[in-house]
């Protein structure tokens, strides 16, 4: 079920679905696409059936058109006919996608929940995690990495170290709002603001660079 469809700054188009349906019925919402069956085909689990159809439905639902999403050797992400960039990301009962005709993008969605809380040193770095509001920490943790995951699939760079080559300035988390972002993985040292929301049961991070 889709429940959000906006666009976002740059005007790039940003979409949220819940995963309610059962993998027969996504089927049917794709018209029963062959390459779309044998690509589930491959998938063990139903939870990644499920995430891999309800991905495909969303954009089609989105744009108004059949699309075929397909994977570059990385592993990123790419509509077949090049009329959008694609970055998607799942979690749980979650699917989000954004798209732009010609720009970089990242999203990723995370859960609220104590794991983060357990693996916190493991992406954060000493000073991230010096500024940590406790009262708040389970939200601005997931934020945190969520953020880091979102920075990933954008700077398309193997080996990155999320503590080292990653860096979120300081903030205060709300709602909704801004993180500002450096990569020091390239050469370039790109900056990037981070657009994230808050919701009850998973927090939302985009960039569009």
């Amino acid at each position: 079920m889709l429940l959000k469809k906006e666009i976002v700054e740059h005007d790039a188009i940003l979409a949220i679905w819940e995963i309610t349906e059962t993998v027969d019925e996504l089927f049917d919402l794709l018209d029963l696409d062959p390459f779309v069956i044998a690509e589930t085909a491959q998938f063990t689990a139903e939870k990644r059936r499920l995430e891999y159809l309800a991905v495909r439905v969303m954009l089609n639902q989105v744009l108004g058109e059949k699309k075929t999403i397909a994977y570059e050797p990385t592993g990123k992400p790419y509509i077949t006919d090049r009329s959008y960039e694609i970055s998607i990301t799942h979690t749980g009962r979650y699917a989000a996608i954004i798209l732009h005709p010609t720009r970089r993008l990242g999203i990723d969605i995370e859960r609220i929940a104590e794991r983060v809380m357990r693996v916190q040193s493991k992406f954060l770095s000493g000073d991230e995690l010096a500024y940590v509001d406790q009262a708040a920490a389970k939200t601005q943790l997931a934020l945190m990495w969520s953020a880091k995951e979102a920075l990933y699939k954008i700077v398309q760079q193997v080996e990155i170290d999320f503590t080292t080559d990653f860096h979120i300035a300081p903030f205060k988390p709300y709602l909704e709002g801004t993180m500002h972002a450096q990569e020091t993985k390239t050469p370039a040292a790109e900056q990037f603001d981070m657009s994230y929301r808050v919701y009850p049961e998973f927090v939302l991070v985009w960039t569009v660079k």
